[in-house]
């Protein structure tokens, strides 16, 4: 389909892991930075990338018609992993790229679906002199073995457009549960630029440029029930060194 063929709009910036030291030196001197290439994980780095759209605005807010994670219970790290030896296990081999990277649990909690197959757990970048520059959400699915698995990390501008995708929906039909069309499936993932949903499919690409885009599609089995393309509230900027 049109929508998911792969059109180079922009240029990516590879980054080989080796150059990590580089890169986390001169956060102070870049406006923006956008890594797919640490150790197969995608990350954004971008100097105050959620503003308004962190994850403790998404969790905490009083509103839960503006809470994306409502529909999920909240419970502490402790509880989760050491009740669970195959899912502590894939944690810990799942963060060590993140932790090496600066990255860092957002607090003491993580969120678990209704049928407890899907976790998900919040981890932020955090520079001293320069305070939090990214949150990234890190999914977790448990197979028909009983067997956990690392799905998909949803980034800042998946969580803006999931976020728009979700009270635009909700709008036509508040009694569904959109959490099953807008998050993960306990299966393995393959799709690069989204994800399997319970009820379908999320596609998210994010167009980096002077007005970022992030396009968003969401599908009910093999049909389209929301498309947009939305422009988000955080730039590129020109200047960065490594544009």
């Amino acid at each position: 389909m049109l929508f998911f063929k792969n059109v180079n709009t922009f240029n990516y910036f590879y980054f080989d892991f080796s150059l990590k030291t580089l890169i986390m030196n001169d956060l102070k001197r870049r406006n923006f930075i956008k890594n797919i290439g640490f150790v197969g994980i995608t990350t954004l780095f971008c100097g105050s990338l959620l503003g308004q759209n962190s994850l403790l605005d998404f969790s905490d807010s009083h509103n839960k018609e503006e809470n994306i994670l409502s529909k999920f219970s909240k419970s502490t790290l402790s509880n989760s992993l050491l009740s669970d030896q195959s899912l502590l296990d894939c944690y810990n081999r799942s963060i060590v790229s993140w932790e090496k990277n600066g990255y860092q649990p957002s607090g003491n909690f993580c969120y678990s679906s209704e049928d407890n197959n899907l976790k998900m757990f919040p981890m932020h970048l955090h520079i001293d002199s320069m305070g939090k520059l990214d949150d990234v959400l890190l999914c977790f699915g448990k197979n028909s073995n009983g067997e956990w698995k690392f799905l998909k990390s949803l980034s800042g501008f998946d969580l803006e457009a999931i976020t728009m995708a979700m009270n635009e929906l909700r709008i036509r039909n508040n009694n569904i549960d959109l959490s099953q069309y807008l998050f993960p499936a306990p299966v393995q993932q393959l799709e690069p630029y989204g994800f399997t949903t319970k009820k379908g499919s999320v596609f998210l690409k994010t167009t980096l440029s002077q007005d970022t885009s992030i396009l968003i599609i969401v599908k009910e089995g093999n049909t389209i029930v929301y498309k947009k393309e939305l422009l988000s509230k955080h730039s590129l900027i020109s200047n960065s060194v490594l544009v």
